[in-house]
């Protein structure tokens, strides 16, 4: 039983970890986005 508890508990483990890469890989893309988009404001003005 103990070997169940910490499988489930490494997946949870690993699907966190996976979230919070994806939360902040999305925060970068999100700043570069802004950017760009000020960039280009930039450049028609």
């Amino acid at each position: 039983m103990f070997y169940l508890f910490m499988g489930f508990a490494v997946v949870w483990l690993l699907v966190t970890l996976y979230l919070i890469y994806l939360g902040l890989r999305q925060r970068r893309v999100e700043a570069e986005i802004t950017s760009l988009q000020e960039e280009i404001a930039a450049k028609r003005s």
